[in-house]
């Protein structure tokens, strides 16, 4: 795959679900990603109610992007060992510690909800680096593009329906019943991930440095893609502002909008709705646009919504919502592809790894940081100045442009792949 002319041979999502190893790994994920869709912004309100507290509530988001730190390591783990054997039992153990919050009875014990947040968030971040490599596994690289695309829309479709349900569950019955369901989802997960029939490769990574040199070669190898690096920057800039709206969201809907906690799920699927939308037609306008057009769209949308949530009034906040919603698929399916398409196998694990560390560290500084000021300023500057940084994504965008225009991604170069960790058996 080479250009950004070359994207017009991608694929479609048909074209992918017709391969029976993805349909059951897709399957498998959205199972696991109801649960987690479910309890990750119920975890906020929930410490909300508890403590009747925004910075406690804030500090959940926080708390959920700690592990990024370690996400080195991870891909790593992921480069080198089974994919399918790390999903299943991060999944086992994502389940028993979600269960052990019913011991949670008042805010006196918040430090067990941060502690199972914690390790529920590391654990997300462990299949987030064994996935990219089992998606490689499972699909030719005409149709990863198809494949993100799918994989963003159901993420974000999930949040039309799960938060609703959630916060519906939460108001009559209180958190128990979704600790249950949540656990459950993720023990399927592991079982689908488990039985996934694919051939599995096992990468070389060298093992004559040190393993924390090792895990950081992610970062190396996407600052030797040009293009994919100018990307990889702009987004960073995008996810860090959007740290700053992980700890606002409560001020927007209590001091903005006078609008009580639980609608937040309300905006949360109306992000989902359009989410879903741009998705599912984010292949197909990678494949008429090309990456650099895709991105600038992407990226002038998301700070167009940043700018409209500073104004206190319904209407333009719901406005700003929809547009949040169009613009990440857009600029996640192009970066992430990109970086599939122009690093090797035995890179996927730690390269996804390194932009995890790249988006989320700086949310969680950015989310500590406003959550520090809340009450001290006027939450519509906090957003003004989220919005700033935001824009400084264009910088790499238009600093690369012409350069962008003569230059084309480089196909991976083939990998030495030793034999498979599984036999390969036909799904």
């Amino acid at each position: 795959m080479t250009d950004a002319l070359d994207t017009s041979e991608f694929g479609t999502t048909k074209d992918a679900l017709r391969i029976p190893a993805y349909r059951k790994l897709l399957t498998a994920w959205s199972i696991g990603n109801v649960g987690d869709s479910a309890l990750f912004l119920t975890i906020s309100i929930w410490v909300k109610t508890l403590t009747d507290s925004d910075v406690f509530a804030a500090s959940v988001f926080i708390v959920l992007g700690i592990p990024a730190l370690f996400a080195p390591a991870f891909g790593l783990m992921a480069d080198k060992f089974s994919r399918k054997r790390i999903i299943a039992f991060t999944n086992v153990g994502i389940a028993l510690a979600v269960l052990s919050l019913l011991l949670v009875t008042d805010a006196s014990q918040m430090w067990l909800i941060y502690a199972v947040t914690f390790v529920y968030s590391l654990a997300t971040y462990v299949n987030a680096s064994a996935q990219g490599g089992l998606l490689r596994d499972t699909l030719p690289d005409n149709l990863l593009a198809a494949a993100n695309g799918l994989f963003g829309s159901i993420d974000q479709g999930l949040r039309i329906v799960a938060p609703l349900a959630a916060a519906g569950v939460f108001a009559l019955w209180g958190i128990r019943p979704i600790l249950f369901f949540t656990a459950a989802t993720f023990l399927i997960y592991a079982f689908l991930i488990a039985s996934l029939k694919i051939k599995e490769t096992k990468n070389e990574v060298s093992s004559e440095k040190h393993w924390i040199h090792t895990s950081l070669e992610g970062f190396s190898a996407m600052r030797a893609k040009p293009r994919l690096w100018r990307y990889v920057l702009a987004l960073t800039f995008a996810v860090t502002a959007g740290g700053a709206i992980n700890a606002l969201v409560f001020p927007i809907l209590d001091t903005g909008l006078g609008l009580r906690p639980e609608m937040l799920s309300v905006f949360i699927s109306v992000q989902g709705v359009f989410a879903v939308i741009s998705g599912l037609n984010a292949a197909r306008l990678l494949k008429a646009w090309g990456y650099d057009k895709m991105m600038a769209v992407g990226l002038s949308l998301f700070v167009l919504s940043f700018a409209a949530l500073t104004v206190q009034n319904f209407v333009v906040v719901l406005v700003a919502i929809v547009l949040l919603g169009v613009s990440m698929p857009l600029m996640i399916v192009a970066t992430v592809t990109l970086r599939q398409l122009e690093l090797p196998l035995n890179l996927q694990g730690r390269s996804g790894a390194a932009m995890n560390v790249m988006f989320n560290v700086p949310q969680v500084f950015t989310a500590a940081i406003i959550a520090a000021l809340l009450g001290v300023v006027a939450y519509p500057w906090l957003v003004a100045a989220a919005t700033i940084v935001a824009a400084f994504g264009f910088v790499p965008l238009v600093r690369g442009r012409s350069d962008s225009r003569r230059s084309t991604p480089v196909p991976a170069e083939p990998i030495a792949v030793a034999e498979p960790v599984s036999e390969v058996v036909a799904d």
